[in-house]
């Protein structure tokens, strides 16, 4: 009878044993894979150096990828490059905008860092509220210029490593950086930073004409931010039509089998020349 009763005992243990463990188990957290992408873009994505014209630089999170509903916040460092500056008053939250078509968030206000370092501007977002799946927006946005010594050609907004994304928990989700390229250059119109406003930039505008991306991307040809090359991008070269300096042209050099085949040709011809009689 000891020995059964034994048996009995060891048994209530470990199924005792098995329902704590169970019951851990499933008090333990799983952290949330957030498949989640934050970056930046500017809009419109051809910016002139001018130093006058006011663009917006705009931070963007998109987590569409989420299954099920997943409350969030994120912080983030915006970096502006030197040659981009912010104009007074020229930041702010701006949730949904400026796609007004795609879901968009709904949240707490930002705390603000500003300047620091010089340069930099650095953006916080704090207990941002009610985020679930398919749900993309503009976070912030930053006013600013491009100065006239702005490099020619392709840039971005960064953001710094900071940048982070938790949970309700204040646990760590993977996301991915995405900044946006934009083209900086010296004359509206001149999409192919040559320095001159004509028949490659209307290439560019007829040859991706109709096209569209999907947000944040823009397509070749996309002059005015929409995401969508059409009328507005055509009369934004037409209008500019022949501005700066043409490229000096093209010399077609000929290729070394080409130069001797000309020079035998020539040496044949001379030949034949010698060999044929002299008509007085």
């Amino acid at each position: 009878m000891q020995r059964i009763r034994l048996y009995i005992d060891r048994a209530s243990w470990l199924c005792a044993m098995g329902s704590a463990l169970a019951v851990t188990i499933a008090a333990t957290p799983v952290p949330i894979l957030a498949n989640a992408v934050i970056g930046t873009y500017a809009q419109p994505n051809v910016l002139v150096a001018d130093g006058n014209t006011v663009y917006t630089a705009w931070v963007f999170a998109d987590n569409t990828g989420l299954n099920g509903d997943l409350t969030w916040g994120t912080q983030h460092d915006f970096f502006l490059p030197p040659y981009a500056t912010l104009i007074p008053g020229g930041l702010g939250t701006a949730f949904g905008k400026p796609d007004p078509g795609r879901d968009f968030f709904s949240g707490n206000p930002m705390v603000f860092e500003f300047f620091s370092p010089p340069g930099t501007v650095t953006g916080r977002l704090v207990n941002q509220a009610d985020q679930v799946s398919n749900h993309a927006g503009d976070l912030q946005f930053f006013r600013f210029t491009i100065n006239t010594n702005a490099p020619i050609g392709q840039g971005n907004f960064d953001l710094g490593p900071s940048t982070a994304l938790t949970d309700t928990a204040s646990i760590p989700q993977p996301f991915t950086k995405q900044n946006v390229p934009f083209t900086i250059t010296s004359l509206a119109g001149d999409l192919n930073t040559d320095g001159f406003v004509g028949i490659d930039d209307l290439n560019t505008v007829l040859g991706n004409w109709n096209a569209t991306a999907a947000f944040p991307n823009f397509p070749p040809g996309d002059v005015n931010g929409d995401r969508f090359v059409g009328i507005d991008d055509l009369n934004w070269v037409l209008g500019n039509w022949n501005a700066g300096s043409p490229p000096p042209p093209i010399i077609n050099v000929p290729e070394p089998a080409t130069t001797t085949l000309f020079i035998t040709a020539c040496i044949t011809t001379l030949r034949r020349s010698k060999a044929s009689p002299t008509h007085r």
